[in-house]
């Protein structure tokens, strides 16, 4: 079955200090992880909350990490996902679960 995954960036696939965006360093076995589930042909979304309380707009530089990281994806949303604590659903997984 081929699923469509929204994956978050910060602290998923890179490690990041807080707002930090720039100075964010890729986590490779976790890129690896994404590339591989693209590969088999699931359709990958990073999804990421960057901008969202502050209205900065991250898109371009955000994408010129995940092209300069060499991650695969179909799509990327900036500043669309909500700004929350936790987030509580049957079909959550953690990077460190794939």
């Amino acid at each position: 079955m081929i699923m469509k995954i929204y994956v978050d960036i910060d602290n998923t696939i890179c490690k990041t200090e807080g707002t930090d965006y720039k100075s964010a360093m890729p986590i490779k076995s976790n890129i690896k992880k994404i590339n591989n589930l693209f590969e088999k042909g699931h359709e990958i979304i990073y999804w990421t909350a960057r901008g969202t309380v502050t209205r900065i707009n991250h898109y371009d530089l955000t994408l010129s990490q995940l092209k300069k990281w060499n991650c695969k994806f179909h799509s990327l949303s900036v500043g669309e996902k909500p700004n929350y604590d936790l987030l509580i659903c049957d079909k959550t997984k953690r990077i460190e679960d794939i």
